[in-house]
């Protein structure tokens, strides 16, 4: 099929079942909801690969902002999801809370997977900046279900005031939680920032030291690496393995793992990897500009 008729189709079978999804989510019914859900996640798989030959073909620049798309339906159609749902909270809170929990459970397994991998280091900043407040907004949704659930047992029960203190628990648990998420970013920031300095400037030691001492600098410019890669594979906002937004992709991070060494094998030598390798701890260290906090 040629690539502007797959671009075509791509724009165009993505729309409907999301349509369909909202106005099952607005007129209550819940089991349609969730299959719109599934098919809108099928059309958006099948919208992928119809628009991959025509966005191959497309100059880096403007691929960099075409997959910038895909997060922000992603945001957009989930602030929506919500929206429709506490409409529909006062005719039918078991649903409504059910529907907020499927946001929350979603983006915590499964969210971070719309982050775009291509062009890591130029969208790092952006990263840092709205992960936080997108975790946070998640976990408001994923409270507010849990506070539809227990002042629906509070109407029926006989000890309100016991569901009234869980309710603010809760919250106050929601609400420490959520400050946390800050801190972990601005502390995750001021040890990016760190160690990427730190990197740098073991590898411009290796460059300037002379042949009988490069070795073991070699081993210096080994243990800031590992202390380095040690804070990229951390989620940015969370501390699970398993969910949360990544610093770098773990495709990117073997890229530089590998450029590194290649400097170290040829000590500091080839001017090109080195000044690549530096170049994009510098990005690191411009992105994390105004979120370091080394008093956390």
């Amino acid at each position: 099929m040629p690539a502007d008729r797959q671009f075509g189709w791509g724009a165009v079978i993505v729309f409907p079942p999301v349509i369909f999804q909202m106005a099952m989510i607005y007129t209550g019914q819940v089991a349609w909801s969730i299959f719109g859900l599934a098919l809108s996640v099928t059309c958006a798989i099948g919208s992928s690969w119809l628009l991959r030959p025509w966005f191959e073909g497309l100059p880096r620049k403007e691929r960099r902002r075409i997959t910038a798309v895909p997060l922000i339906a992603y945001i957009g159609l989930g602030a929506l999801w919500v929206a429709c749902t506490l409409l529909l909270a006062p005719e039918s809170r078991a649903q409504a809370a059910l529907l907020l929990f499927i946001v929350w459970g979603y983006h915590s397994l499964y969210g971070s997977g719309v982050e775009p991998s291509s062009s890591a280091y130029e969208r790092l900043r952006g990263r840092l900046r709205r992960a936080a407040p997108l975790r946070v907004a998640v976990n408001w949704t994923g409270l507010l279900g849990a506070l539809i659930v227990l002042e629906s047992l509070r109407e029926n029960s006989n000890y309100p005031t016991v569901f009234l203190a869980l309710m603010g628990t809760v919250t106050l648990s929601c609400l420490a939680g959520s400050i946390r998420v800050f801190v972990r970013v601005h502390r995750l920031c001021a040890k990016l920032d760190e160690h990427a300095g730190d990197l740098i400037v073991e590898l411009e030691k290796l460059r300037a030291l002379p042949d009988d001492k490069r070795l073991e600098q070699r081993f210096v410019v080994q243990k800031a690496w590992n202390t380095l890669r040690r804070t990229l594979v951390n989620k940015i906002d969370t501390g699970l393995s398993v969910s949360g937004i990544f610093v770098l992709p773990g495709k990117t991070i073997s890229e530089l793992h590998h450029q590194v060494y290649r400097v170290m094998k040829t000590g500091g030598a080839d001017d090109v990897a080195r000044r690549m390798v530096i170049a994009r701890l510098r990005m690191m260290q411009l992105a994390c500009i105004r979120r370091t906090d080394t008093l956390v």
